[in-house]
């Protein structure tokens, strides 16, 4: 296929990426606020709201809380958290379109969607962790974050806008790379749905239950999460799903350089990230981090 077609295909599935609203006519050079507003009163009007829990998952957690009851309170002890504030999927609307137009999301609303995506959970660790990088890792967020908590080494702007500079100057190997890599995500998702309901059926909770609960709060559990909520998996879902991976990729890169000696080795421990993200992801930071001494 020419390599003028394959670039085609992946920027329209970006610009399949339509919001409500998006097009109407706004004042000349509306603001970020303003826009972020419009948007989401468009959403609201439509009744939309974004899927914090798909229905798979959330009866997935249902039946493993049945059966294993509440979190040991040594876990619990590590949300450090005084006055949790889950997301409400009207919140995760808003900041699922601020970042979209804006490019970037506090870690304050990182870790509050983390929570409202795990709403049977009264501790969230790592959502905890999240929240309190600044007072945790000082020096190294100072170089990384603002005063507001923002992620300063993520572009500013629409973050399609990212992607579609990807889609165009992406190697072919790499989007080839990236498109795999969605498919493999996806079906190791699946997989482990199914692995799990079939434990749970047998009365015999296992590795694959194990493997859930370790990461549901994690970002491999958000990777479970996004594949159940794209429910219709298309040519065009596989092609933005694969710039997604990529964006990833190329900000942990980014991010590999500004901290020195992160702790990516924390990457490879099961749960943390879907198996096919952390293969490509941990290609890429090894690929620039410097050999260790031994």
């Amino acid at each position: 296929m020419p390599e003028a077609t394959v670039r085609a295909a992946f920027r329209a599935a970006v610009d399949a990426a339509v919001l409500p609203g998006e097009d109407d006519g706004l004042d000349d050079d509306p603001g970020l606020e303003e826009r972020v507003d419009h948007v989401a009163g468009r959403l609201a009007e439509a009744g939309q709201a974004f899927v914090l829990v798909p229905a798979r998952a959330r009866r997935i957690d249902e039946r493993i809380a049945r059966i294993l009851g509440e979190l040991p309170e040594e876990l619990a002890e590590l949300d450090k958290s005084i006055e949790p504030a889950p997301m409400t999927p009207q919140d995760a609307s808003l900041a699922a379109v601020t970042a979209t137009l804006g490019g970037t999301m506090s870690v304050q609303a990182i870790g509050d969607l983390l929570r409202g995506m795990n709403p049977g959970t009264a501790a969230q660790p790592f959502a905890s962790l999240v929240e309190t990088t600044q007072l945790d890792a000082t020096q190294a967020a100072d170089r990384v974050m603002a005063d507001d908590g923002s992620l300063t080494f993520l572009p500013e702007g629409d973050a399609r806008d990212q992607l579609r500079g990807l889609a165009e100057t992406a190697s072919m190997e790499d989007l080839r790379v990236g498109w795999r890599t969605a498919q493999q995500v996806r079906e190791w998702a699946l997989g482990l749905c199914d692995q799990v309901e079939a434990e749970l059926d047998d009365g015999q909770p296992g590795a694959a239950v194990t493997l859930w609960l370790t990461g549901r709060g994690l970002p491999s559990g958000m990777s479970v999460l996004e594949t159940l909520r794209e429910r219709r998996w298309t040519p065009s879902s596989g092609a933005f799903s694969a710039l997604l991976l990529l964006f990833q990729r190329q900000m942990y890169e980014v991010l590999d350089g500004l901290v020195p000696g992160c702790q990516w080795p924390v990457l490879e421990m099961p749960g943390v990230l879907a198996p096919p993200v952390r293969d490509l992801i941990l290609t890429a930071v090894q690929r620039t981090t410097p050999a260790q001494e031994d």
